[in-house]
């Protein structure tokens, strides 16, 4: 008896020794395997590390920070496309392609714009036939530049380009750049307003009293969007634009459209909007001014 308690001992210390021993070889052999696994897939040697607060590792010092910034693109889709029969047979459609891409400091809009109406008149044969009445389409992009890091001021620069049939203009072309601040911005609002210099080239349509011509002008370019949610479901919209000339005789342009959205399930709302256009000089008796009205399905992005 007194031999065996020692004996005891004895065998429970090799049997831990034998399987600290194991335990020790098994993590040897797994870092061999991983050693020859990392041998045949040549890591690619990094190109920039992403710092934070703590002491990047020796190897990262003298690399550049990672541009790790997200991105983002909003914007929606709109169709709208009516019908009137009776006396005045019209037929009307719009659509309009409203898009912005965000990256940091940087936001690009882009909008692609077409509205058309056409009516059922007779001609001199007494016969009845659609003729277009009404045609416009527009395009403008503008991207704006964050002056600080979640501020409020900006620099833009803008381009728009108008073919209105019926204004007057075979086409009206701008370009503007300048220094803009967001005013107001809370949960439920926000206000942008924005103001510089640029150049408006307009073609002017040919008539019996002239051929066309083209007339550039030096403008000053204001613009401002006002958006405010009034209910859980319906937004309110106010965009104005103006684009002055300051020289007597010169064409200064004007816009102004005022909307209101009502969504209807997650991704799809319907859109009531009024749009005001108004042109300072215009050739004969073309008028002033120009108004639509649209109602539209929307499909956000």
């Amino acid at each position: 008896m007194k031999l065996l308690f020692p004996i005891l001992l004895m065998l429970t210390y090799a049997s831990v020794t034998v399987a600290a021993e194991a335990k020790t070889e098994t993590k040897n052999n797994e870092a061999v395997i991983n050693d020859i696994i990392e041998s045949l897939y040549e890591k690619d040697a990094p190109e920039c590390y992403h710092f934070t607060d703590e002491v990047p590792p020796e190897e990262f010092i003298g690399l550049p920070e990672c541009n790790l910034t997200p991105s983002k693109l909003t914007g929606s889709v709109e169709l709208g496309a009516f019908f009137y029969t009776g006396d005045n047979e019209n037929a009307l459609a719009k659509t309009r392609a409203d898009l912005a891409y965000e990256v940091g400091k940087l936001r690009t809009s882009y909008l692609v714009d077409l509205y058309i109406r056409k009516s059922r008149e007779e001609n001199e044969d007494g016969d009845k036939e659609y003729e277009t009445t009404d045609q416009k389409w527009q395009a403008a992009i503008q991207s704006n530049y964050t002056l600080e890091e979640g501020g409020k001021n900006y620099i833009f620069g803008f381009f728009g380009y108008e073919d209105d049939r019926f204004n007057g203009f075979d086409y009206q072309a701008s370009f503007a750049g300048g220094w803009g601040r967001r005013w107001i911005e809370d949960e439920i609002s926000f206000l942008d307003a924005e103001i510089g210099p640029g150049l408006k080239v307009d073609e002017v349509k040919e008539t019996d009293d002239h051929n066309n011509q083209t007339e550039k002008a030096v403008i000053i370019r204001a613009a401002s969007t006002y958006e405010r949610k009034l209910f859980e479901s319906i937004v309110f919209k106010q965009v104005v634009s103006a684009e002055m000339a300051p020289k007597s005789g010169e064409n200064s342009k004007y816009k102004a459209i005022t909307s209101f959205t009502t969504k209807l399930i997650e991704s799809l709302a319907l859109k009531f909007a009024f749009t005001l256009d108004y042109n300072t000089e215009v050739e004969g008796d073309t008028s002033h001014s120009r108004t639509e009205t649209s109602l539209t399905l929307v499909y956000s992005i």
